[in-house]
């Protein structure tokens, strides 16, 4: 049984200026996709998800999602097969 607990994922816009290697931190942009993408997929096995449903609205479309209502695990799912 998998039993996620007070996670904390933190995202931060990479900076598109030359900024050393130090201030971005030691991970390369690859393998903070790939943590990710992990991430998204040990949630997306969360009972605690399960029913759960994710409704994405009509204005979204314009970023490339369709309109409806979606399962929250598979949408997860989904997401992480999209950055891989």
């Amino acid at each position: 049984m998998l039993n996620i607990e007070n996670i904390t994922i933190n995202i931060q816009q990479t900076p598109t200026q030359n900024v050393p290697d130090e201030t971005l931190g030691s991970q390369s942009p690859v393998v903070v996709r790939e943590e990710l993408v992990n991430t998204l997929r040990i949630i997306s096995e969360d009972p605690r998800f399960l029913g759960q449903q994710v409704l994405i609205p009509e204005d979204c479309e314009q970023y490339g999602f369709a309109e409806g209502t979606f399962d929250l695990p598979t949408l997860l799912h989904f997401l992480a097969d999209m950055l891989e």
